[in-house]
């Protein structure tokens, strides 16, 4: 039992700890994982506590307990005997075939620990005490020995306790799975973002220097794109429609630009948000060519990365293609040391 509560108490410990503060786990678990980690380790837990408050406990033998015999064979009856106020020790009883001939036990002379001495005659105890039962239905279980009292019990069944700890364990790796998804999905984002930057920057550009005021761009590229929508969304194009939705509502356009640069996250178009959120207080005709500065520069940084992204794919390659020379190579060469050695 003591392995649910161990458990219970690390599951919320470890929660209470990172809400807390005490704790960081970033890059390992966020509020989403945590949620899935704590569910998982306390339904398994409590199924586990069943199982064990069902079956887990040790099943203490009364005086004159019999085991009943079994007619498929012999068998092995793991039990545990206190002798005395002794603790408790583990002994194997050979529980004998039903209706079957007695057989004798040959001793062999091998040099035996005190504890396998000991178990030994307790043994041998066992089965005079059951010869002298003469029971063909059950097997006995003796009360004495050498004058002490002796306190047979069947250990419970620990299957609670193991699916409790493997719920944990399962806990824990559905957080770390979870938190590598998100992982993922926040590198994907990120490099999607970084990839339509200059597209994006290029059309309000053109739109801008084509006489459209900077709302009126935001809503021309959110229509183009909501009208040649991708089955897949382009997060930069979703954060521009969202922008568009949030002015349409009465959200101020300076607002809006910041929360836009916000929800994108990268540094790139905080900066384009900058830009916007300076034209809107101060005014001026030198817009656009910051904006097609930070296109030049966005189209060079997105080169520099397609540059290092092949030399990437390139090193991955190598193994596969030194496998290939390989097995090239024993194509070439096992013929001619067979027809050599032939």
């Amino acid at each position: 039992m003591w392995v649910h509560f161990i458990i219970f108490m690390t599951a919320f410990g470890t929660v209470l700890v990172w809400k807390a503060g005490w704790l960081r786990l970033d890059g390992i678990a966020d509020k989403e994982s945590l949620r899935l980690f704590l569910i998982v380790a306390v339904c398994g837990n409590l199924a586990g506590m069943a199982m064990t408050l069902t079956n887990g406990n040790s099943e203490i033998y009364q005086k004159g307990h019999r085991i009943e015999k079994s007619e498929d064979g012999a068998y092995t009856e793991e039990l545990q005997v206190s002798v005395g106020d002794g603790k408790p020790e583990k002994v194997a009883v050979q529980i004998p075939e039903k209706e079957t001939e007695e057989t004798e036990a040959e001793n062999a002379q091998v040099k035996q620990s005190p504890e396998e001495i000991r178990q030994k005659e307790l043994k041998e105890v066992i089965e005079q005490y059951n010869r002298e039962k003469q029971d063909p239905d059950y097997y006995y279980l003796p009360d004495q020995w050498d004058g002490q009292k002796l306190i047979w019990q069947k250990s419970g069944d620990r299957t609670g306790s193991l699916l409790a700890s493997l719920a944990f364990f399962a806990a824990f790796v559905v957080m770390l799975k979870k938190a590598k998804e998100q992982q993922e999905e926040m590198t994907k984002r990120a490099e999607q973002l970084l990839m339509d930057y200059p597209s994006l920057i290029m059309k309000f550009t053109l739109l801008i220097q084509a006489g459209m005021t900077v709302r009126r761009a935001f809503q021309k590229i959110s229509s183009d794109y909501l009208r040649n929508c991708p089955k897949e969304g382009r997060y930069a194009y979703e954060a521009v429609t969202t922008t568009c939705h949030e002015m349409d509502s009465g959200v101020a356009e300076l607002e809006a630009y910041r929360r836009f640069g916000e929800r994108c996250g990268q540094m790139k178009y905080k900066t384009f948000s900058t830009i916007l959120i300076q034209n809107l207080q101060k005014g001026g005709h030198r817009m656009a060519d910051l904006l097609e500065k930070e296109a030049l520069e966005a189209w060079d940084e997105i080169k520099r990365k397609a540059r290092v992204m092949g030399e990437t794919a390139a090193t991955k390659l190598l193994v596969p293609m030194i496998m290939m020379l390989a097995v090239v190579m024993a194509i070439i060469m096992i013929p001619a040391f067979l027809s050599f050695y032939g």
